[in-house]
């Protein structure tokens, strides 16, 4: 569930990108709260009506690869515009908010999965030593990890594998 703050009124979407370490993106679908609108280049996320400044919008969008012929090496988010706000530990000490990366390997589970946040494609790919609290548990097939913190504009945060 992402949740967005207009900061300007008029805001009627959010620009999807699911650069994942391989050539093509991978398809966009629109589960709750918004519409895919594709583009030669771009996939927007469209709210069903434009919000005013200060007004919050939830919705939920799923980035689904099909083609498993290629090699992937991350699912990667490039975070743009205004950047992520901080998550908030509530009183069972779980985040809400912030951004989460969530991967459902369906067949192959890699031998290992790690989070990165703010590194360029060549060192995203650096499996972390042993007991690195970078490296994450894959349960049943599926990794996640949200980013507690604030995610800049203009850099990139996801979780990479081998």
């Amino acid at each position: 569930m992402r949740t967005v703050v207009a900061c300007e009124n008029g805001v009627d979407g959010y620009a999807a990108r699911a650069p994942a370490g391989w050539t093509e993106s991978v398809p966009v679908k629109a589960i709750f709260g918004c519409r895919v609108e594709t583009s030669a280049d771009a996939v927007d996320l469209r709210f069903p009506k434009p919000l005013r400044k200060g007004e919050r919008h939830e919705f939920v969008s799923l980035e689904c690869d099909d083609d498993l012929d290629g090699e992937r090496r991350w699912i990667n988010v490039d975070v743009d515009h205004h950047g992520i706000a901080p998550g908030v530990v509530d009183g069972e000490g779980k985040v809400k908010g912030g951004l989460n990366v969530s991967i459902t390997f369906d067949d192959h589970v890699p031998e290992a999965c790690w989070w990165y946040a703010e590194q360029t494609e060549c060192e995203r790919v650096i499996r972390p030593p042993a007991g690195d609290r970078r490296l994450l548990e894959i349960r049943r097939g599926v990794v996640e990890h949200t980013f507690a913190g604030p995610c800049r504009s203009r850099e990139q945060y996801g979780i990479a594998f081998r």
